[in-house]
This record gives structure tokens, sequence and C-alpha cells, in this order.
């Protein structure tokens, strides 16, 4: 059966491969996505290599990448995912990732990058993101920590957890835009947006597009690190990574 030929409901289902050398990794993953029901795990794999002869046989929506594996690495193994089956999306993972990580991820064709500490809700987010061909996906975690990475000044803590009224009035931001800006700095696609906020995605994605020229940003990746930055939204804190 094809990935276009599976629906459930009348919704399209999303079809995802699994590769990563952990087999509890893997079948934690698969769990978390098993609990989605437009989501489907249709394999799962430990190499790179065993990933693309699957995929040449029957390519998946999306692919969930280890960023360290045997043999060939997950960016290597991005890169000819993306050149054989373009219609294929690749979320690159780690335990640990650096903005380095991200760039040459983003470089190979990822749709993304996000920790394996991602929430099962986080994760299932980003892999429709992913499908819907959103922009760069970016689990929070990850960007405060690329920001703290880059030398930035951890953002300030915002009573009530969003932009102050002077900071919405000095970059032109409505409040719409701020709602829709937290929630894409959660890793929420446009689709997720709209069901939070009762609104339709072409509306969403005229707010995105709002959001990017008015903080100067080209992706959603720049977005969120802009928000950051700039205390519009509070980011997690990175976790604690010990030798």
């Amino acid at each position: 059966m094809t990935a276009d030929a599976r629906t459930t409901e009348g919704r399209d289902m999303t079809t995802v491969m699994i590769c990563d050398d952990d087999p509890i990794v893997r079948e934690a993953l698969g769990s978390y996505l098993a609990r989605e029901e437009d989501l489907e795990v249709v394999a799962q794999v430990g190499t790179a290599d065993e990933a693309l002869r699957v995929l040449d046989l029957d390519p998946a929506d999306v692919v969930l990448m280890d960023h360290t594996l045997p043999g060939m690495n997950g960016i290597d193994a991005t890169r000819l995912v993306r050149a054989r089956h373009r219609g294929t999306s690749v979320l690159l993972m780690t335990t640990f990732g650096t903005d380095e990580q991200v760039r040459e991820a983003l470089s190979a064709g990822a749709s993304g990058f996000l920790l394996k500490s991602a929430s099962p809700a986080a994760l299932a987010a980003a892999v429709r993101a992913a499908h819907d061909h959103a922009g760069t996906v970016l689990t929070p975690q990850l960007a405060a920590q690329i920001t703290a990475h880059a030398g930035h000044a951890p953002a300030p803590t915002i009573v009530g957890g969003g932009p102050t009224q002077e900071q919405l009035e000095d970059l032109g931001l409505t409040e719409r835009e701020s709602e829709v800006l937290a929630l894409l700095c959660s890793a929420e696609s446009n689709a997720g947006i709209a069901r939070a906020l009762s609104l339709s995605e072409s509306t969403v994605k005229s707010h995105v597009s709002s959001l990017m020229t008015k903080l100067g940003c080209t992706s959603r990746l720049q977005i969120a690190l802009s928000a950051f930055e700039r205390g519009l939204v509070v980011p997690p804190q990175p976790p604690t990574v010990t030798d």
C-alpha cells in the first residue's frame, strides 16, 4: 500500500520511518507516534544503509533520523534521502545538539533538528510540520540551547509568559501575532496553530509571513531564535549534560 492510500476518518495518514541504532529509542519513538491517529510508523531500522534500501522500495513521508549512526552518519544519509526522494522529509535527532550540527542538518536538506528528549506532543507536532513543509522545525529546548551557545544572554522571564505591551508596540506586533509566535516557538505546525487559535491555515500563514517581516527573519528557525533573544517568548532551560 502506498503512503497516499493510507487514510483515517477521511484524513491523510502521515507515514513515518524511524532510523536509530538503539532499539530502545526506536521502540520509545514508535510508541509515542502510535498514539496519534494520523501518524503511522511503517518502518524501524538501525542503519542509514538499511533506511535507504527500505525507502527505495516504499518511501515514507517523514524520516526520524539519528544524527550519529554506525557507518554512514545521519547528515550524509539525509543528503542521500533528499536526493533520491524529494517527497520525503527528514528530521534529524540527537541527545544534545549544537548550532553547527543544526546548520549541517539544514544544509543537507533536513526539515528540522530535534532533541530526543522532546515530549511526545512536540515530536508529533514536528512530524506533522515536516510533512506539511511548514518551515524549519526546531524544538524550543534546542533553540534555547543554540541561543546560549551563540553567546546570547538568556531571555528574561516575562510576567504572564508573553511579551509586554511596550514590546508589542515597539515591534508593531498584534496580540494575535504574539499568540501565533508563542505557538510557533513551541514547534507547532501551521495546522496546529490554526487548531489552537481557531483560525484557518491561510490566516496562520499570513501571520507567520508578517512575523518574518517585522522581526527581519527569513525562516521559522530565525523567528524562534529572535523571539528568545528579544524576550518575546521565554525559552525552556537547556538540559544539563554531564560527561
